[in-house]
């Protein structure tokens, strides 16, 4: 039997090098569809959030014809917005484009809800626009203020900030309550235009410990005494509706503190900027 020369012989380094196969590729290499992968467009959150875009806009759709159905398909709207964020953490699918998305289908199905409102209580209009506005304004600046500062995220807030605010985006706990509870009144709201859905009867005791009546005086002359009758008290949606009203004033403190907290921001830097 002959064997090869060694690697000092002279013969060695005329024989031809041994060819090597090429190793195959590892399994798993390849990110799945549930991992982080290069389209972004299809990643599982942001499929969710086409959903949510979807059945915000059937509700809206169907606010006037069919108010349960609405309601339905505004709620199933409404959970895809917590599902999105806990999948995108889950698969590591966060992305610029998701959270853009939700932030954006955040304010306009607000938005169209509120117009909606508007027009089934006239009285209101003004109230639901005034809202509609300080929401947009106040999430834009906040948006535009963490751009110029190079934040990662608009819910980025400094030490300095209200604390309201803070307590806003650093607890999400306590945002999430702040949100439900204005989405949910809204939603009551949309269920006691329609004599069907706000038939369905609450709890009695509860009923009896509601107001008949609310007036809020302010001591200036030119701020109007606000004053609201309370029908329906004994209807599951205005019961409901009692619930949610600390956690919505607590929201709309948020968005005049985010904005005033913003223009404070770009007055600040507007200043540094002069200085350079």
């Amino acid at each position: 039997r002959a064997f090869p020369p060694r690697s000092g012989h002279p013969k060695a380094a005329a024989m031809p090098a041994k060819t090597r196969r090429a190793s195959a590729p590892a399994r798993g290499s390849n990110p799945g569809f549930f991992q982080r992968h290069e389209n972004v467009f299809v990643y599982v959150p942001n499929l969710i959030g086409y959903a949510r875009v979807v059945l915000a806009s059937i509700a809206l759709a169907y606010a006037f014809d069919d108010v349960p159905f609405a309601l339905g398909a505004y709620f199933l709207s409404f959970v895809c917005d917590e599902l999105d964020g806990r999948f995108a953490r889950m698969f590591d699918q966060c992305s610029e484009f998701g959270k853009l998305l939700d932030m954006v289908t955040d304010r306009l199905a607000t938005a169209g809800l509120l117009m909606v409102l508007g027009t089934k209580f006239p009285t209101w209009f003004f109230t639901c626009l005034a809202l509609l506005l300080l929401d947009i304004a106040s999430h834009w600046l906040q948006m535009y203020t963490s751009v110029l500062a190079s934040r990662k995220s608009h819910k980025e807030v400094g030490s300095n900030a209200n604390i309201i605010l803070r307590l806003y985006y650093t607890n999400r706990i306590f945002m999430g309550v702040c949100c439900v509870s204005a989405e949910v009144l809204y939603l009551c709201a949309l269920a006691l235009s329609d004599a069907k859905a706000a038939s369905v009867q609450g709890v009695n005791a509860f009923a009896g410990v509601l107001p008949s009546a609310v007036v809020l005086s302010v001591p200036l002359k030119f701020v109007p005494t606000f004053s609201m009758v309370l029908q329906h008290r004994d209807s599951l949606a205005t019961q409901v509706a009692a619930l949610m009203v600390p956690g919505f004033l607590i929201k709309q403190w948020a968005n005049v503190a985010q904005l005033v907290g913003s223009c404070a921001a770009l007055a600040e830097h507007d200043k540094k900027k002069k200085k350079k």
